[in-house]
């Protein structure tokens, strides 16, 4: 409705700006090299090179990486590994619009790739033909984050959380840093004897500075993430032919850091401010899902054909896990947006 478009400017008329105009190609060439050597019996190397060229703003980035491992036996090995990993400022940031003397210009097509360096440390053990324990703990250091060139709390390292992209973020500069650290802890119990069941834990630390030099958390600073994931299968039938499936997946997280909105300024506005020198300092409730699948299998031998029925119950317990709290223009408050609830979902397959 153009009648409640927002009117920043103050002049009467509705803002009207070309955000994206985008018609072109570019390419991404990624050549790489590698190579393994063992050093001895029990010591054995990986190492290579691998690149990444844009010709969108012709960048070039070079990246290291290596790995050695060391078996102690069949059952236990260490790990540690090096990697210089880069990737592109993203899509919808390089290609924002900016008027300049009444033309529209991509002040951000330039923009560096983000720049990160990964170090690992891990431990593989075999506790039995059919389970596995892996650790690993790791550190990532990241630069050349788009920030913005005056003092904001601003980076491209926040960007995507609420699967949108800040559309008002031109004239970026390469120039904000940012680190992931924590332990992974992973035990699986390979299929077998009918069942298959898998641990994933995860703790961790995700920070960033923007140009204000004020070390933040990141959206995605959730703490912890838990997975729990199981399946057994039922023969039934003649010789064992047929089979009841059952699937289970359970995940629970600490909640997304957001950033408060600033009710009387969004009012007064007619749209959503937030508060950006407390960017990301407020957190969501944890996040808690359990889905369960149900499902039978029908071979047929005689015809070949093979039958598969499930039911995939989503979010069994109907949690209300949030999504995001923002602004609404109609109500003038701040509304909870929820993810979805319990949603179940049917499957039949044939293969012939």
């Amino acid at each position: 409705d153009r009648e409640d478009a927002p009117d920043r400017d103050g002049d009467g008329e509705a803002d009207w700006f070309t955000v994206y105009d985008i018609d072109g190609r570019f390419s991404l060439v990624q050549p790489f090299a590698q190579a393994k050597y063992r050093l001895a019996e029990k010591i054995e190397i990986n190492a290579g090179l691998h690149g990444q060229y844009s010709t969108l703003n012709e960048q070039l980035a070079l990246e290291p990486r290596a790995s050695a491992s060391y078996a102690f036996n069949s059952k236990h090995r260490v790990t540690l590994g090096y990697g210089m990993h880069s990737q592109m400022a993203p899509l919808p940031i390089l290609f924002l619009n900016e008027e300049v003397d009444g033309e529209l210009v991509r002040a951000n097509e330039s923009l560096d790739f983000v720049r990160s360096q990964h170090y690992v440390l891990g431990y593989d053990t075999r506790l039995s033909q059919d389970w596995r324990l892996k650790t690993e703990v790791y550190y990532q250091d990241i630069s050349r984050a788009p920030v913005e060139m005056d003092p904001t709390s601003y980076s491209t390292l926040t960007e995507g959380a609420d699967f949108a992209f800040s559309d008002d973020k031109t004239s970026l500069v390469s120039e904000g840093t940012g680190f992931n650290r924590g332990v992974e802890l992973t035990l699986e119990k390979f299929y077998s004897k009918g069942y298959y069941t898998l641990l994933t834990t995860s703790l961790f630390e995700s920070k960033y500075e923007g140009s204000d030099g004020i070390e933040r958390n990141t959206p995605f600073n959730n703490g912890y993430v838990v997975n729990l994931l199981a399946g057994k299968e039922f023969k039934i039938g003649k010789g064992g032919k047929n089979a009841i499936v059952f699937d289970t997946k359970l995940t629970t997280a600490g909640g997304r850091w957001y950033t408060p909105v600033n009710l009387e300024a969004s009012r007064n506005a007619g749209f959503e401010v937030l508060q950006t020198e407390l960017a990301f300092s407020e957190q969501y409730d944890s996040y808690f899902r359990w889905d369960v699948k149900l499902g039978l299998k029908l071979n047929s031998s005689r015809k070949k054909v093979f039958h598969q029925f499930f039911i995939d119950l989503q979010n069994v317990t109907n949690q209300q896990n949030i999504f995001a709290r923002q602004y609404n223009r109609l109500t003038n408050n701040i509304d909870q947006v929820n993810q979805i609830g319990f949603f179940p979902d049917f499957l039949y397959r044939v293969q012939f």
